[in-house]
């Protein structure tokens, strides 16, 4: 059940994330670039995932540090709010990385139609995450190209679309298996 809100919740953020660079432009580049370093947005995606973490870090934690791993989920995400420049952008990676990672989980084991799709689609954009945690500014770098240039917003627009598709997608497949 926490998986399909955590996908209902990713693909709300690619529907979001597609209509930004589609509506990227000169006049709102600069809300744009805010928005990469928006604290308040960073801490909405990064504790929700890190808590969704902690079940994932159980298995392979030493036994001392499993009574902590769940107040650390809470607390390290509201440090990083003092913190961590580009905060907006990390919690988008973490989004990014953590979904893809369920996301090609449950295609196999719930037998979905057109996992494997779902699984290279799911890797691509998890490995975005991966090169956007490694250098957060990216997003704020994309968002400019695509503000200046229709050769990056549309690409830019199309792949978060097909990120919000594949998530939607995996929600209502899911969501079929669940009812069987």
């Amino acid at each position: 059940m926490i998986f399909l809100f955590e996908t209902l919740a990713t693909a709300a953020v690619y529907a979001y994330l597609s209509w930004k660079f589609f509506n990227a432009s000169e006049k709102n580049i600069g809300d744009l670039e805010k928005l990469c370093r928006n604290k308040i947005a960073g801490l909405i995606l990064s504790l929700p995932c890190a808590l969704l973490c902690v079940p994932l870090a159980i298995p392979v934690s030493p036994g001392f540090l499993i009574p902590l791993l769940y107040p650390l989920a809470v607390i390290l995400p509201v440090l990083c709010y003092f913190y961590i420049d580009y905060y907006a952008s990390r919690g988008l990676a973490f989004l990014l990385i953590l979904w893809a990672y369920d996301a090609i989980h449950a295609g196999f084991e719930a037998k979905i139609p057109g996992s494997a799709v779902v699984t290279v689609i799911a890797l691509i954009l998890g490995t975005a995450g991966i090169w956007l945690s490694a250098k957060p500014c990216s997003l704020r770098d994309l968002l400019r190209k695509a503000a200046a240039s229709k050769k990056y917003r549309y690409p830019a627009a199309a792949a978060a679309a097909a990120g919000a598709i594949t998530a939607f997608y995996v929600l209502i497949m899911n969501i079929g298996v669940l009812v069987k």
